[in-house]
């Protein structure tokens, strides 16, 4: 695996890794009703959202290259691989694996930010389910007096 591979499934592991701590510290605190419990999963949300901003035109490019492999680079290379094995054929084999690491590289971003998306989507249902908690209990103990 080539170094910067290696580098994005460590960027990868510890996103996952930090994104469970968060959820799972909301979720300990998510049936708490108070207002510093919701303000507290608001302000988790506006950092994933902007991140997700921020991130945006890495998606876009990723999104882009992976298209371009599956839909034209991958197919070619498919059919040639085998002669080109036989014959030995250094470079072009290793432009195969260049753009086989640029397109693994590409899925790598995608990767990162669908775990930005499940964190913002996990987020929303915890405010949902506090919400729903809260029209649950008598007046004068939902949100605010917890």
């Amino acid at each position: 695996m080539t170094e910067h591979i290696s580098r994005l499934c460590d960027e990868l592991r510890i996103k996952l890794h930090g994104m469970d701590r968060r959820l799972e510290a909301l979720q300990t605190n998510g049936s708490d009703l108070s207002d510093k419990s919701q303000h507290k999963i608001e302000s988790q949300m506006d950092s994933v959202q902007q991140r997700i901003f921020e991130r945006r035109r890495t998606v876009e490019a990723a999104n882009a290259r992976v298209t371009a492999w599956i839909d034209e680079k991958r197919p070619s290379f498919d059919a040639k691989v085998v002669a080109w094995r036989e014959e030995r054929s250094f470079l072009k084999l290793n432009t195969r694996a260049d753009d086989a690491e640029a397109y693994a590289l590409a899925v790598f971003d995608l990767a990162i930010a669908a775990a930005d998306e499940a964190s913002q989507a996990a987020l929303e249902a915890l405010l949902a389910r506090r919400d729903a908690t809260a029209a649950a209990l008598p007046p004068g103990l939902g949100a605010g007096h917890g």
